[in-house]
This record gives structure tokens, sequence and C-alpha cells, in this order.
């Protein structure tokens, strides 16, 4: 019997019409729109023609056709196969289908300006919307479910789309090539801090001056200079560092009170997803902060992220009753980010491993990651991630000491406290907080406890803030 290769070029697709296809493409697909496919074709005219095929209603999903073929046609290359996967190739029988928002041929990407584990972000226009930030996945990922981390953030996103305290998500182009947002800003507070430290570097300045101008800059304040000038040319009684440092709490506290409103919980604040924006820049509500980086958070109408012993997220932010240190595994460091089950790649102090305790995530997550955000901010000497990693460490064993002491019936006090007039504290300049009376308000939002824990909506009434 004679074969018959045959290579059938593909024009776009319609997004609203998702095209059939002979063969099922690869899930590590980037390529935008076109491609093709590779058909092979039984010509013997002796042999008996099959049935018809069945209405597409009782058919076999793609996934399951996918799963059963032990062999791709040696004619069709890897690059072949990736190619296949563009705009409009999904079957509407899987994975909850919707159509994208976006079509591939109207986005234009721009230059790089983030890169993380799982995900690259790009610059980028789209018609008709204008400046936008893409978010492509990472597809070579090894011993990375990397899909799975993409399906949860697009669920999440398009689920929060008229929410006030994220970034304003635009949609899915292409057959998930790019989460696109609205550009609204692309400078979080991990970069404000990270600037005003390079800035500071072999010099005398002012680095905590120089973080809180730029994060006003970003949200479209005017500070007033160190001498009681303004910074803006022209303008004159601007922000005092107390009335930024106020204006960055308040807008940060909103944005995740407006998220656990939607019976969600982000589980991920920490400064480098809290991102800068002002009303002149587009926002949502005119709000001045948002909050990024959706994928890991837990949605208690859908039951999305919601089994606590899925993950460990960052442990430097993360609220204590989430995890507990294994001490009799320790191994030397290789990061401070989200791991599953045990997290056996965090430990900065000799302590050990960490693993989930099942602990189901709330509203007092997110309320213990502002805690520390917010001191990581008005504290110079946390500037540093690697420092901020270590206070983590120290808090710790601080809180170890006040369990010890409370179980012999002592007054345990807060950890916070135990922290700051303990070792790895002693760099430290707590100036700004003393002078707003703040210091109340963060050991409120960091209890170890946290049945004992101060909730976002009672630190938007402290003094301190008002």
């Amino acid at each position: 019997m004679s074969r018959l290769v045959a290579t059938v070029a593909r024009a776009p697709a319609s997004r609203l019409e998702p095209r059939r296809r002979a063969v099922a493409p690869s899930p590590g697909s980037t390529s935008p729109a076109g491609g093709f496919h590779v058909v092979v074709v039984d010509v013997d005219p002796s042999r008996p023609r099959p049935p018809p095929p069945p209405p597409r209603s009782s058919r076999r999903s793609v996934g399951a056709a996918r799963g059963r073929c032990g062999r791709t046609p040696t004619t069709a290359t890897a690059s072949m196969r990736e190619d296949s996967f563009d705009l409009g190739s999904y079957d509407p029988e899987m994975d909850g289908y919707e159509p994208p928002e976006v079509s591939v041929k109207d986005v234009a990407k721009g230059e790089r300006i983030g890169e993380g584990s799982f995900a690259v972000v790009f610059a980028g226009t789209v018609a008709g919307v204008g400046d936008v930030v893409l978010k492509q996945y990472r597809r070579d990922v090894r011993g990375r479910d990397w899909f799975s981390f993409y399906a949860d953030e697009r669920a999440m996103c398009r689920r929060l789309r008229d929410r006030p305290g994220v970034a304003p998500f635009v949609g899915v182009a292409g057959s998930d090539l790019y989460l696109v947002w609205r550009d609204v800003g692309k400078r979080t507070l991990a970069n404000v801090m990270e600037e005003a430290r390079t800035r500071a570097a072999g010099k005398s300045g002012d680095v905590l001056h120089d973080a809180l101008t730029l994060a006003a800059s970003e949200m479209g304040l005017t500070t007033a200079g160190k001498e009681g000038g303004s910074t803006a040319a022209g303008e004159e009684g601007g922000l005092t560092d107390s009335e930024v440092f106020v204006a960055v709490a308040r807008g940060l506290i909103e944005a995740v009170v407006s998220i656990n409103d939607a019976d969600v919980v982000h589980r991920d604040v920490k400064p480098d997803n809290v991102l800068l924006t002002s009303p002149e820049k587009g926002s949502p509500g005119g709000a001045r902060v948002l909050m990024v980086d959706l994928g890991g958070a837990a949605d208690y109408q859908t039951g999305q992220g919601t089994d606590g012993s899925e993950a460990i997220f960052d442990p430097t932010y993360g609220a204590p009753e989430q995890f507990k240190r294994v001490k009799n595994r320790s191994r030397s460091v290789a990061g401070m980010f989200a791991g599953f089950g045990t997290n056996r790649d965090v430990d900065v102090s000799g302590i050990g491993d960490l693993e989930a305790t099942g602990a189901a995530p709330t509203a007092a997550f997110d309320a213990f990651g502002v805690g520390l955000t917010l001191l990581r901010l008005a504290t110079p000497a946390l500037h540093p991630a690697t420092s901020m990693k270590l206070a983590r460490s120290a808090m710790d064993e601080a809180a170890d000491r006040v369990s010890e002491r409370e179980g012999k019936g002592d007054e345990g006090g807060s950890v916070l406290d135990e922290w700051a007039s303990g070792p790895g504290s002693g760099s430290c300049d707590f100036g700004l907080l003393d002078e707003l009376g703040a210091w109340s308000l963060l050991e409120g939002l960091t209890q170890w406890d946290p049945d004992r824990r101060m909730t976002l909506e009672e630190a938007l009434r402290h003094p301190s803030l008002n």
C-alpha cells in the first residue's frame, strides 16, 4: 500500500471558530498565528472506506487522542509541531475552553522588561488597546508543569478582571501565547527600593528618602525635598517621607482588601508584587497601588488554590502558620521561592527545611505579607533582599523564644518586639515608624498567632494611617 504525506499550509484561524485538526499540536508551542500540520493519508484504492466520523459531540477530546498517539510522523519536526499550536487551535471540548480575547495579529511585542522562574515579561502594544504588558510563560522549565501555573493565573485574572486592586487585565492573546494587561506602570515597590540602594552605592545619601521619592514619582505624587523644597519643578509643599509612606501603605492595604472582598486570598503579598501606578497612567478607579502575580491566589468561589498543602510561597513574607521548619534536614541555600509539599532550598540560617502545614489560606495570610512588606519599606537596612531574608529567619528564632517563655507561663510579648531587641536587627533604623506611631500597626499585622493578628480593615483605621 502506498502512502502519501501531505503538508497542509494554514492561514490564521478565527478566534471564535477554532479549527479542527487531524494531528494534535504539542502543548509546548510558542508560535503566533500561522504554522502548518502534517497529515498522513492512506491512498490504496482497493481498501474499503471507513465509516464517516461520529458527530463532534461524541468524539473523544483532543487530549485523549494525544494520549493514544504512539508516534508522530517522522516527517514532522519538533518545530513544525510547535508552530501548529496557534490562534484558535484549541478544541472547545478541552479544559473549559474560552476563546482568546486578543488576536495575535494585533499584538506588537516590544522589549523585555522582566523575567522570572516561569515567565518572561515584555512591553508591547495591542491594536485598539494601546500600550500593554505581555507575559509569556516559559515552556522549557524542566521538572515543572508550566501549563498548570499558567492556567491558574489565566483563570484568576479573568475572575478578578473588574476589581480595582489588580492590574487591568485585557485577556489572552492567541492560543495561550501571552497574558495581556493594560500598561498602567511597570515598576514595583521592590524596583524602587533596589534603584534607591543602587544610586546610593558608595555615596552618603538617604536611601529611605530616595526610595520614597521614587515611589511617589511612580504614584503621581509630589514630594518635599530634604531641605523643605519640592522635588517637582515649579511646585511647592510636596509630601514628606512620612506622608508618602502612608500613601503607599493605604494603597497597598486597599488593593489587597479589594481582592479579599472577592473571596480570594492573594497568598504572595511582597514588594515584588506591589505595582506602583497613578490615575494619570489610567489606573482602575484612580488607584496608586495595584497587586500583580495572581497565579498562586486561592479562590473560595471556585476552589482553585485553596488546598494549603499544595505549596509554600515565598517564606520571607509568608504567614508562619502555613509552614514549619524541619530542623534535621539542613541543606545549602539555593533560593527562597515557592515549592510543592516540602521546600528544601529555602534555609538561610541553618535552621532547616520547610514543610507545608496544610493550613487553609485566609485573609490573615495576606495581612501578614502586608505587614512585612511595609516593615521592609520603612527600614533602610532591610531594602536588600538578602537582608530581609536573614531578618525573617531571625524573626522565626525570636518566635521560638517567645513561645518558650509562654510555655513556662511567662508573658511572651510580640515576636516583632523580640526580634527588634535581639540579634539580627542591630543595624535597623525604625525612625520613620516611630515618627508615625506605626510600630503597633506592623506589630499587629505580623502577629505569629493568626487569631490575634490585626485585620486589614482594622489596619486602615489605625491612627498612623489617618
